[in-house]
């Protein structure tokens, strides 16, 4: 049995050889997929319309296009317009994570003059603070 499955993993990754495999935007093509099928199971048979499988069904079928094409250069080239469309809510989340996360220990206000974001130590009274993209000083009570 073992030999079976060693050699299931060579032949695997004969097949993939020359393939563009598993990427950002497949993976978010699955993920999408799941979460359709997931919203059909949930409402599908409360609507009677069949809307989100066959957008489940498309997102997974376009995961497997992806991952099996041969053209490589162009599903890169798709794959970096992904990550540049993504990069900017990412960060929204990771920092909007990070504030609730620190909120015990940290307070978050904006600059009067520019709006940018500024934080505090909680709990040490009034401080001066200096917006580092302004220069606007500002008191504020932590």
């Amino acid at each position: 049995m073992g030999n079976f499955l060693n050699n299931l993993g060579q032949k695997m990754a004969a097949f993939m050889m020359g393939r563009n495999g598993v990427d950002t935007l497949a993976q978010w093509s699955i993920g999408t997929g799941i979460v359709c099928m997931l919203v059909d199971f949930l409402i599908g048979p409360l609507t009677g319309l069949p809307v989100f499988s066959w957008l489940s069904l498309a997102f997974l079928i376009y995961a497997c296009f992806r991952m099996y094409s041969k053209n490589i250069a162009s599903r890169a080239l798709e794959n970096a317009r992904f990550q540049a469309f993504i990069r900017g809510p990412q960060a929204k989340m990771r920092r909007l994570i990070a504030r609730i996360k620190n909120r015990k220990t940290t307070k978050y206000f904006k600059c009067a003059q520019c709006g940018q974001s500024l934080s505090v130590p909680k709990g040490k009274g009034t401080l001066q603070v200096t917006c580092p993209k302004c220069g606007a000083k500002t008191k504020i009570k932590s």
